[in-house]
């Protein structure tokens, strides 16, 4: 039996960049794209390696995933997923084209630590890939981080809370653009050990990493970013809410755009002052109607 098996997923294209990054963060080391047509909808074939002992697992992930996605989409109804056995291969340097450097927004740019560019004036966030969610590759990534660029530009922001901070990259860009207290939460203990590796690889020392659910705390920030997916901000709304301070701002993604009605009205007496879409992906910046 082959040490390793490729899944091979065909979607409608609209679906496949959040498959591909589900995929790398369930732990492929790369994901092959090839676009293609299937009669008059286009589609794309994605290709990701995975240990055969790992086969059951991933499998069972992916079809949750999908399933999820169907109930949005029904374009994901008729993904098609098979198994195919390969042979061994330098999958470590596939992971390593797979990431690069990638530059978001206007002052940012994520990086792998094997390719840190050293001539830019960019802040540079060196980012471990396909430990846990966040690695700039998944446009609700990049659409927080844009968000965030955003805040600290047009108000002054002196405290932040990263809900669900998984690889740590929100709160380091918002400790790398100036903000003075930083706090990285997620309910997940696992995910906290990759955070603070982030952190301190990054020399982020401002940053406090708390375990634990967002009812939990007592504090208020001026600027809160919880990038989740929208059962948990409909979930986690009251809380959410409850952690902005007054004139502060809720930045949360995560939402595909059929969802962001149900998140809107999960958030009464709060209205979106920028909206962000990208590859069907939504990133909202939420304020209260009474600091209009």
């Amino acid at each position: 039996m082959a040490d390793w098996v490729t899944l091979r997923i065909d979607v409608p294209a609209e679906l496949a960049e959040g498959v591909a990054n589900f995929l790398v963060e369930e732990g492929a080391p790369g994901v092959v794209t090839e676009d293609g047509q299937t009669g008059p909808e286009p589609w794309v074939r994605l290709e990701a390696p995975f240990p055969v002992a790992e086969r059951p697992r991933i499998a069972g992930a992916l079809r949750r995933y999908l399933a999820s996605l169907g109930d949005l989409d029904p374009g994901a109804r008729r993904a098609r997923v098979a198994a195919l056995p390969v042979p061994a291969l330098d999958w470590s340097a596939v992971y390593r084209r797979h990431h690069r450097p990638r530059a978001v927004g206007r002052r940012l740019l994520v990086a792998p630590p094997w390719d840190v560019p050293s001539d830019t004036d960019r802040e540079v966030l060196v980012i471990e890939p396909g430990m846990a969610f966040g690695t700039g590759e998944h446009a609700t990534t990049r659409g927080c981080l844009e968000a965030i660029e955003d805040a600290l530009s047009s108000a002054a922001v002196r405290s932040a809370l990263d809900v669900g901070t998984g690889s740590g990259v929100l709160a380091l860009a918002l400790a790398r653009l100036g903000v003075p207290r930083v706090v990285a939460l997620d309910n997940d203990p696992t995910a906290l050990p990759l955070a603070r590796a982030t952190l301190h690889h990054n020399r982020a020392p401002r940053v406090a990493i708390v375990a634990g659910t967002v009812a939990a705390l007592r504090a208020r920030f001026d600027l809160v970013v919880a990038n989740l997916l929208a059962d948990a901000l409909v979930a986690e709304a009251t809380a959410l809410r409850a952690r902005v301070a007054p004139g502060g701002r809720l930045i949360v993604s995560g939402l595909l755009e059929p969802q962001a009605p149900a998140i809107l009205a999960a958030y009464p007496g709060w209205h979106p002052v920028q909206h962000r879409a990208e590859a069907g992906w939504q990133t909202l910046v939420l304020a209260r109607e009474t600091d209009r």
